[in-house]
C-alpha cells in the first residue's frame, strides 16, 4: 500500500502545492507527537501526585507532629528530596510541553488555512474540483481536513 506522500506525489499538481501539503503532514505529526507526550506526562503527574499524597497521608497519621515537622522529614531524607525534584521537574517538563503543544497547534493550524486558501484559489469548480476531492480523501487518511476551517 502507498503511503499518503507517494499518493499525493503521483497527483497533478503544482510542486508548489506538493511542499505546502508535506508541511502540513509534517506539522500535523509534530502535534499529535506533542499531544501522546503531553498525554503520557498527564498519566505520570496524576501517578506522582497520588504517590505524594498518600505519602503525605501517612506520614501525618504515624507522627503526631506538625507540619514542619514533617517538611523537616522530607529534607532530611534523601529519597524524599530526590522524588521531589523529580516530580517538580516532571510539572515543568509538563508545562513546557503544553506551551510548545500550544504553539505548533497554532503553526500547524495557520498553514492549514493557508493551504486551503491557497487550494481553493487555484481550484474552482472546474474539473479540478475532483482532484481536490481525492486530495481531500488522501489526506483525510491522516486526519487532515483541507475541506473547510474549523
Amino acid at each position: 500500500m502507498r503511503t499518503v506522500a507517494e499518493q499525493i506525489e503521483e497527483l497533478p499538481i503544482s510542486e508548489d502545492a506538493k511542499g505546502v501539503l508535506k508541511e502540513v503532514m509534517k506539522r500535523k505529526d509534530k502535534v499529535v507527537g506533542l499531544k501522546q507526550r503531553q498525554y503520557y506526562l498527564m498519566v505520570i503527574n496524576c501517578v506522582l501526585v497520588l504517590v505524594i499524597l498518600f505519602w503525605l497521608y501517612k506520614l501525618s497519621h504515624v507522627s503526631s507532629a506538625n507540619v514542619i515537622d514533617i517538611l523537616g522529614y522530607l529534607g532530611g531524607s534523601t529519597a524524599a528530596t530526590v522524588f521531589l525534584l523529580v516530580s517538580i521537574s516532571s510539572f515543568l517538563y509538563a508545562g513546557s510541553v503544553a506551551k510548545e503543544y500550544k504553539k505548533e497547534k497554532q503553526k500547524y493550524d495557520d498553514l492549514r488555512k493557508e493551504a486551503i486558501t491557497y487550494l481553493r484559489a487555484k481550484w474552482d469548480i472546474t474539473e479540478e474540483s475532483m482532484l481536490r476531492d481525492k486530495l481531500s480523501s488522501i489526506l483525510g487518511k491522516r486526519d487532515i481536513n483541507l475541506i473547510f476551517y474549523s
